[in-house]
């Protein structure tokens, strides 16, 4: 029925079965969809989960090897290099933890799934615009069991509003390409 519904949004039937044709139920992603922690951390027992020392250190050192570049871009987005590395440790270990799951399969699940039908059916319908356009195969389109995507984890409705083509390649590569990850970023932050 996504399928049939994605044709009558004028996606085109050859795209749709090629775009579909990996999905499978991830029964994994509807039980972490449906057990997310309920309880509001404070920022006293945030930060020592998520910033322990040996972060702190990677980050320092990135960022020292990724000084120009960031400088660029914060310049031009008029953001910090600091909070985009920090952004960058925090979402996804440095690029290291994207997630593997295929985001139109696990977006697929989630949307049939229903219990958030609508949210994760905007999801899908944006992650095929991201195909269509060009800038990653079905394929390598990786992310969380929610949909999250590259080094940034951006949602793919997130993606068509704040990714940016840092290098002028034409391509917005949130999962391998640094100028597109720290512009990406830093328009996120900018906006």
């Amino acid at each position: 029925s996504l399928k049939a519904e994605a044709k009558t949004k004028g996606y085109e039937t050859e795209f749709v079965e090629r775009a579909f044709s990996q999905v499978k139920f991830h029964q994994r992603a509807v039980k972490a969809d449906r057990s997310q922690p309920e309880k509001v951390e404070t920022l006293d027992t945030y930060l020592p989960k998520r910033i322990p020392d040996w972060k702190v250190k990677k980050a320092r050192t990135l960022y020292k090897k990724h000084l120009p570049l960031l400088s660029e871009i914060g310049k031009k987005y008029s953001v910090q290099p600091r909070f985009i590395v920090a952004l960058w440790g925090l979402e996804t270990n440095f690029g290291k933890i994207m997630g593997n799951y295929n985001v139109i399969s696990a977006l697929t699940t989630l949307s049939y799934e229903g219990r958030r039908e609508a949210f994760f059916k905007k999801q899908l319908w944006a992650s095929l615009d991201i195909i269509q356009q060009g800038h990653i195969s079905v394929n390598k389109m990786k992310g969380s069991w929610a949909g999250a995507m590259g080094q940034n984890q951006f949602m793919p409705t997130s993606f068509l509003a704040y990714a940016v083509d840092g290098d002028g390649d034409g391509k917005k590569d949130i999962w391998g390409n640094p100028a597109d990850v720290f512009s990406s970023m830093a328009n996120y932050l900018k906006k």
